[in-house]
């Protein structure tokens, strides 16, 4: 592995952002101090070699973890988080190559992990792009919770989806079944 860049350090930041991780949460799980990680998140030039071990240390310990929200402070920062995240087009972890997020150069194909900017995601698309990171993505056994992470939806919004869409391909299937009635 080659030593974190600075490109690759504010995209880590900003990839545990979209998950709703933010400075103080990040600080709180990892010691990482949040005033390093919000100037890091904004200037690419503060940033130093023993920050990015740091962050890249704290990425690898997060990108699969959900942010804490026990209390309503808590759910409030982690939804200001991924909005805030969301609004600037930052991509989450599942939008990264880990092979590529240090290369300057590297931009994630928008295709792969954005959505249009609809506000409403399909059960459908949900459980496409499920299908998808298990079979392509190395998370052939992954739980709901990791698959849910991974994709920027919560456990719930993801479970539901995945229900949802079985019914309509169940539904679909049998409507296909049917012989089809000749017209008199």
């Amino acid at each position: 592995m080659t030593a974190p860049t600075p490109a690759g350090t504010q995209r880590r930041i900003r990839a545990l952002f979209a998950l709703g991780w933010t400075d103080t949460s990040i600080e709180a799980a990892t010691g990482v101090p949040a005033d390093k990680l919000r100037r890091a998140r904004l200037d690419r030039q503060s940033i130093r070699p023993d920050l990015a071990a740091s962050v890249a240390g704290a990425y690898e310990a997060l990108w699969n973890r959900e942010p804490p929200r026990q209390t309503a402070g808590q759910q409030g920062e982690a939804n200001a988080a991924r909005a805030y995240a969301r609004r600037w087009g930052w991509a989450p972890p599942m939008g990264w190559d880990d092979d590529l997020i240090d290369d300057p150069a590297y931009r994630p194909p928008a295709r792969e992990w954005k959505r249009t900017g609809e506000r409403h995601v399909s059960a459908l698309a949900i459980a496409e792009d499920v299908a998808f990171v298990r079979e392509h993505g190395g998370y052939s056994h992954a739980t709901d919770s990791e698959l849910a992470l991974r994709l920027g939806v919560s456990k719930d919004r993801l479970e539901k989806a995945l229900e949802r869409a079985q019914r309509y391909r169940s539904r679909t299937a049998e409507t296909r079944a049917e012989p089809e009635l000749e017209a008199s």
